[in-house]
């Protein structure tokens, strides 16, 4: 295909794409990627907790209220009719959870990498 081809290609396909249609696509990816999200930060705060657990460290109740804290907005963007504001409020909510996987690699990942090499010593 030739540029001109593809680009008379995506006109043609935005024509018929309203604003309706695009909130309603982009409302409904939101809220999956949140959820999905949601349960992967989920698991690796669970899998620190149990390794900080076993050398009876402090637990990590920061990044599971920043978490939840951002599992509670999601259902807000059900109801939000403005794309204005349902992207600011998704923008809140993924900051959250990248503040939480970023604070968790900065704060844990010396902990986890010792438990690691913990197992690889005991395999060797």
């Amino acid at each position: 295909m030739n540029g001109s081809l593809l680009d008379r290609l995506f006109l043609q396909i935005g024509t018929g794409f309203t604003t309706e249609a695009y909130m309603a696509v982009t409302r409904f990816q939101g809220i999956l990627w949140s959820i999905s999200d949601i349960l992967i930060i989920f698991i690796l705060l669970k899998i620190v907790s149990l390794i900080k657990g076993q050398d009876h460290r402090k637990r990590i109740l920061i990044q599971y209220l920043l978490l939840w804290i951002s599992a509670i907005i999601v259902p807000f963007l059900i109801f939000i009719k403005d794309p204005s504001l349902f992207f600011k409020v998704e923008s809140v909510i993924f900051g959250l959870q990248f503040i939480v996987l970023i604070y968790t690699v900065i704060a844990d990942s010396r902990d986890i990498m010792n438990y690691f090499k913990k197992i690889v010593r005991g395999y060797s």
